[in-house]
C-alpha cells in the first residue's frame, strides 16, 4: 500500500495526467460521472487533488506511521486536508485488506460500503503476492481476498441500487515476483487464452527454472497472471469490463535502510472500465477480444506514454496510446 512518506516519480506523474485523468474527465463531462474514490492518497492526496472537482467521496486507507510517538499522524493528516479540500470523506486506520476484510480498523471503525464505488484506486507499492503485517494474525496473504470482497460489497451494493452500474479500477503493482511463484500461478486453472499467450512467451522470454526474483524483466507473466485472475473474479458478480493495456514505468527507488542501497522499482499500472452485466446473459463481456496477444503494453516516462511491446505481444503501430481513444470503439456498449 502507498505510504504517506512515499515520494512519487516523474513516471507515475505521467501515468496519472496523460493516462488516467484524460478518461476520468472524458467520461465526468461527457456522462457527468462523479467518483466515489477509494484508494490509499497518502496525506499529500495528489490524486484527491488532481481529480477534487469530479469527487463526490472519498474513502481513504492509512498505515500507521513508523515515525514517532503518534502512529495516528498520517491519518490524522488526510482527515484534516480533506476538511481543508471540502470533499466529504472517511479515512479508515489500518491496512486496506485487514480492514476491508476484518470489517473493523484500528480505531474501532466499521467498515461498510452502502454506495457503488465508481472509482478505486488500488495503488499497491509492493508485489500483487506481498504479505501484510496484521494487528493480531501475524503476516497474511490478504490481498486476493480484499480484492473479492469488493467486488462482493460492489455487488451489493448494486443490487440495492442498480441505476449505477459503472465503475474504474486503477491497480498498480510492483513489477517484481519470485520466478518459482510466478511460475506455480501460471500452472493452475489457467483460461484456454491465457494458456496459449503463455506459451507464446515462455517461448521468448522463458521465466528461469530457480527462484530468480524477477525485477522487472518478465512483465508478461503478472499480465498473465492478473488478466486471468481479474477475469475469473470478474464472472463471478457479472461484471464486464473493458481492458486497458497495461502501462510499465519506474516508480521511486526504494532505500533499504539497513544495507544503505537504494533499489529500483519497476511498476505495472492498469485500467478496467466495469459494469455489471445484464442478468440475463449467461456471462459477462470482456473488451477487446484477443487481449493477451493483440494488445501492445506502453512505457511511461518524464516525456510521456509509448509503445513498449511485451514477449508474445504482436507490434500495431496503429495502437492508440490516448485512454479516449482506447475507449470509444466500445463506448456504446458502456453507456
Amino acid at each position: 500500500m502507498k505510504r504517506s512518506s512515499f515520494t512519487e516519480s516523474p513516471a507515475k506523474q505521467a501515468v496519472r495526467n496523460h493516462w488516467n485523468t484524460p478518461l476520468l474527465r472524458y467520461l465526468y463531462e461527457k456522462y457527468h460521472l462523479r467518483y466515489r474514490y477509494m484508494g490509499f492518497p497518502g496525506s499529500d492526496l495528489v490524486d484527491v487533488r488532481l481529480w477534487a472537482d469530479m469527487i463526490e467521496e472519498v474513502i481513504a486507507f492509512e498505515l500507521p506511521c513508523p515515525d514517532g510517538p503518534d502512529k495516528r499522524t498520517w491519518v490524522k493528516e488526510i482527515r484534516l486536508k480533506l476538511r481543508k479540500l471540502g470533499v466529504p470523506g472517511v479515512v479508515y486506520f489500518g491496512p486496506f485488506e485487514e480492514v476491508v476484510i476484518l470489517r473493523e480498523d484500528y480505531e474501532g471503525q466499521h467498515y461498510t460500503q452502502e454506495k457503488i464505488i465508481t472509482l478505486y484506486n488500488l495503488d499497491f507499492c509492493d508485489e500483487i503476492a506481498s504479505k501484510i503485517e496484521t494487528r493480531e494474525y501475524g503476516t497474511k496473504l490478504w490481498r486476493f481476498e480484499a480484492i473479492r470482497q469488493i467486488l462482493h460489497d460492489q455487488q451489493e451494493c448494486y443490487k440495492q441500487n442498480s441505476s449505477q452500474s459503472l465503475f474504474i479500477i486503477l491497480l498498480t503493482v510492483r513489477n517484481q515476483i519470485g520466478a518459482s511463484r510466478i511460475a506455480n500461478f501460471l500452472s493452475n486453472n489457467l483460461l484456454s487464452e491465457t494458456q496459449s499467450y503463455c506459451l507464446n512467451c515462455n517461448g521468448e522470454n522463458p521465466i528461469p527454472s530457480d527462484d530468480t526474483p524477477l525485477i522487472g524483466t518478465h512483465a508478461w507473466t503478472l499480465k498473465a497472471f492478473l488478466y486471468n485472475t481479474l477475469k475469473t473474479y470478474f464472472a463471478q458478480p457479472n461484471i464486464c469490463a473493458l481492458f486497458f493495456p497495461i502501462v510499465k514505468y519506474e516508480g521511486t527507488p526504494i532505500i533499504r535502510k539497513k544495507e544503505g542501497i537504494s533499489v529500483r522499482s519497476p511498476m505495472l499500472h492498469w485500467m478496467f472500465l466495469c459494469k455489471f452485466g445484464e442478468s440475463e446473459n449467461p456471462t459477462p463481456t470482456f473488451y477487446p477480444s484477443m487481449f493477451l496477444d493483440q494488445t501492445v503494453s506502453l512505457v511511461a516516462d518524464s516525456a510521456g506514454i509509448t509503445l513498449l511491446p511485451e514477449a508474445g505481444e504482436v507490434l500495431n503501430s496503429d495502437q492508440s496510446i490516448c485512454p479516449v481513444e482506447w475507449f470509444q470503439p466500445f463506448e456504446g456498449f458502456f453507456f
